[in-house]
């Protein structure tokens, strides 16, 4: 991604990939524009495929500059389909189509600690979100699933995020594919989750 400058200012070119997690194909956006937000805003919308209308949600930490306490700096949010990554800026820019979709009442965001993330998103950035849904560890004891999505559960909860400098910088101004890839698979994780806890529930 390079930097242009737009009639929004100075952002990165938008990069947009394939990224395989597991046997899913995720369409991947990284974007500080919302010209683009607008685009992905209005795929989620489309998702005939998504028929619950959840989202998952998610989002990444890192230090502005030294010694500054950790700040959002990425938000993602996945449908099964596509996941849009957000690339928070430092200054105090609002996000019209981010916060209009989030206060959608017939869409419900899921994340594992999503009250504590959204007030962070709330205090940083104003937005705000209308239905959100919890899908920790505490959401997983009672889930009717077959022995297939067990083991996925298993597998990825005993899966650490990496520890590698490789993953250090989440607000660097570029992110690395490495980068891209965990931001995808944490937002699909949320989006799975919630699907499965709000199928179970509902039978």
């Amino acid at each position: 991604m390079e930097l242009y400058m737009g009639v929004e200012g100075i952002h990165r070119e938008t990069h947009t990939s394939t990224i395989k997690i597991g046997r899913v194909l995720i369409k991947t956006t990284v974007t500080d524009k919302n010209s683009d937000m607008d685009c992905l805003v209005k795929a989620f919308l489309s998702n005939i495929k998504n028929r619950k209308k959840i989202i998952g949600l998610d989002t990444e930490r890192a230090q502005r500059s030294s010694g500054d306490k950790n700040a959002t700096v990425l938000l993602q949010l996945c449908d099964g389909d596509h996941c849009l990554i957000v690339q928070l800026p430092p200054c105090d820019e609002r996000f019209p189509s981010l916060f209009n979709f989030l206060n959608l009442p017939d869409f419900t965001f899921v994340g594992v600690g999503i009250q504590n993330t959204l007030r962070k998103l709330e205090s940083e950035f104003g937005l705000t979100c209308k239905n959100a849904f919890e899908v920790g560890p505490g959401t997983w004891r009672n889930l009717k699933v077959s022995a297939d999505e067990k083991a996925w559960i298993h597998n990825i909860v005993l899966t650490h995020k990496p520890s590698s400098p490789v993953f250090d910088d989440w607000g660097a101004y570029l992110l690395n594919k490495d980068q891209i890839t965990l931001a995808a698979s944490n937002a699909h994780f949320a989006f799975r989750m919630g699907k499965l806890v709000l199928e179970s529930e509902a039978v």
